[in-house]
């Protein structure tokens, strides 16, 4: 498993039969409700989806439990890996954006939410690019999403609502709630990042 290394830095390390590929949850009724008010940071989240709030707090603690840390793969250029991770360490415990390039065991961490703060990963511009992706296994929404969280850019363009909401109305958020979440999401990051301006490392 290429996440070994990145286990092995905690203290004390930490065994990789923890990990969980929750690529396949993603298709869960509660999952979205439950991602978007943890990591994405949005209050309205479960009312946007008729969802009860009990059970998204219930979904949400399943996602958070210690003895499993949940990952979800994004595939990026040129066979990179991007592990959206749910660091769930006792006293550390956040949310990792992790890269892999491709043909090796390595993973950076691009952006860390909660815990240790690190990132932002992605502009607006950047994120729109790697979101819109050809993928197989998930949607352009829902890359956008579950990407969303580590965007930081104090300049976004007028259209990042309405891409923002478009992308929500993807995955069922009820109509008259999307401008709403969709605003919680984009000013949400400004908790971990402030009002950074984009910035480039490397291409």
């Amino acid at each position: 498993m290429s996440l070994r290394r990145y286990l092995s830095e905690f203290h004390p390390p930490v065994d990789e039969s923890v990990l969980v590929d929750a690529t396949s949850w993603l298709d869960d009724d509660l999952f979205w409700p439950a991602f978007l008010f943890t990591v994405g940071g949005s209050e309205t989240a479960a009312v946007a989806f008729a969802a009860d709030p009990a059970d998204v707090e219930a979904y949400a603690a399943e996602l958070h439990h210690a003895d499993r840390w949940p990952f979800v793969v994004v595939r990026l250029a040129s066979g990179d890996r991007l592990y959206v991770l749910f660091r769930n360490f006792e006293g550390d415990a956040g949310w990792d954006y992790l890269r892999q390039p491709a043909g090796t065991d390595t993973v950076t961490t691009v952006a860390a939410l909660e815990g240790h703060f690190q990132g932002p990963a992605f502009s607006w511009e950047d994120l729109i690019a790697v979101a819109s992706r050809p993928d197989p296994t998930r949607s352009a929404a829902e890359r956008l999403l579950l990407l969303l969280p580590a965007m930081g850019d104090a300049d976004l363009p007028d259209e990042a609502g309405r891409l923002v909401a478009a992308a929500l109305d993807a995955v069922g958020v009820r109509q008259r709630y999307r401008r709403e979440v969709a605003r919680e999401l984009l000013t949400a990051g400004r908790r971990f990042w402030g009002a950074p301006g984009p910035a480039t490392s490397h291409g």
